[in-house]
């Protein structure tokens, strides 16, 4: 049997969008015996696709489930809509936080977005296209249209609640930007997640979706989903405890070529081996 091979970006597949060399080969040996490898993250396409240029993969999951993109076309896009848009950035832009909406193929940030942004350069964990983002200002109406997920830092605890259960949205706390105190995430649709984005896959692939099974690698809170829509969940040896705790398999962290270990135990890379780890 083949499978489907969904890669949570941050701390999985690579470190601060350098991606190991050891996983570069496994996904590539992975999909040239056969199986799909795709991208699974929380980001939007408008801060991920140029990196994810030119890499060996069958597709891509963008803004946690919202987008999918499979074999170069978009087979799913459910955006945050213009009206909901409008009503919580009404709302958010009354509180002293960073605002980031990304979209698509947008990005727009406020001001203090934007100043947070520089710090966290410093540190080496903010992308080029962070930091290229126009300001909120400059959105034009029919760009509202194109919002998947808003990003926040400076949020007091349960400042958001009331918004998000009004709205059917919820916030998932960042892993690779850590804040000395408040609350920062993303917020999407409660509907919507890394784990809803199986399906859309599956059905695109028609009466072939049955010669697959699925394998999720993750290391994030936001990667649990995908955990649960798996047949195999696969935590990263850098992941906290908590998630590892729900993963059916462990494999060594980003550092020490976990991708390539995992994979190399769940067969993907000789069709003449018995994989290791198998459902459970």
């Amino acid at each position: 049997m083949k499978s489907i091979v969904f890669l949570d970006l941050d701390g999985t597949f690579w470190d601060r969008e350098q991606v190991p060399e050891s996983a570069l080969k496994a996904v590539c040996k992975a999909e040239e015996n056969g199986h799909l490898v795709l991208s699974n993250t929380g980001r939007s396409r408008s801060s991920a696709e140029s990196v994810l240029e030119g890499l060996p993969l069958s597709g891509q999951v963008y803004s946690s489930g919202s987008e999918i993109w499979l074999d170069g076309k978009q087979i799913f896009c459910s955006p945050l809509g213009a009206d909901r848009t409008h009503r919580l950035l009404d709302e958010i832009s009354k509180w002293d936080v960073a605002i980031t909406l990304e979209g698509s193929n947008t990005l727009f940030h406020n001001q203090k977005a934007r100043d947070h942004m520089y710090e966290k350069m410093k540190d080496g964990v903010i992308v080029s296209a962070f930091m290229e983002a126009k300001d909120i200002s400059e959105i034009e109406e029919e760009e509202y249209a194109d919002i998947m997920k808003i990003s926040l830092h400076g949020l007091k605890p349960g400042q958001i609640d009331d918004l998000l259960a009004r709205e059917n949205m919820v916030i998932t706390e960042f892993s690779i930007i850590k804040e000395d105190s408040g609350v920062n995430g993303e917020i999407t649709d409660r509907n919507l997640t890394k784990g809803t984005a199986f399906q859309p896959i599956l059905e695109s692939l028609g009466p072939e979706a049955k010669n697959y099974q699925t394998i999720a690698l993750g290391d994030s809170e936001n990667d649990l989903p995908m955990f649960e829509a798996a047949e195999i969940a696969v935590a990263m040896g850098n992941a906290d405890p908590a998630i590892q705790a729900r993963a059916d398999y462990v494999t060594k962290s980003i550092h020490e070529d976990g991708l390539y270990h995992a994979f190399e135990r769940l067969g993907l890379l000789d069709d003449n081996a018995a994989p290791e780890w198998t459902k459970k």
